[in-house]
């Protein structure tokens, strides 16, 4: 026969699987915004290596359009600024999250304990 898992028991486990949905949906945002942060890094070092009457070309919309390289590296620079903003925000929340999830995890693990105790530890059968 199953037991069936006391409702608070219950609650707390899918609190648990929801922190861990949040923390999985928290890295894998980060992730995107890091991948965009060593893109924007790329281009920022490709460009400082130019020189600085090189023609640069933009893709807006469907065109390609001239621009100036300065004002290319300022939008990159300003680009790359809220990026690092953005990786940061998530990597607090990200830390956050672990804490909490560490937390919920443990007061899992005690009503565990204190529903289901161990019965007859080390004892020979």
């Amino acid at each position: 026969m199953t037991e069936r898992l006391p409702p608070e028991l219950q609650t707390e486990l899918v609190k648990l699987q929801q922190l861990q949905e949040q923390l999985n949906r928290v890295i894998a945002e980060r992730s995107v915004i890091d991948s965009q942060l060593r893109e924007v890094n790329k281009v920022l070092d490709e460009l400082k290596q130019l020189p600085s009457d090189t023609i640069i070309y933009k893709i807006v919309g469907n065109l390609l359009v001239k621009v100036n390289k300065d004002n290319v590296e300022k939008e990159l620079d300003d680009q790359k600024t809220i990026l690092e903003l953005r990786s940061r925000t998530y990597q607090n929340q990200e830390t956050k999250l672990r804490t909490q999830l560490e937390e919920k995890q443990k007061k899992v693990n005690e009503m565990l304990s204190k529903y289901y105790p161990q019965r007859g530890a080390g004892a020979k059968a």
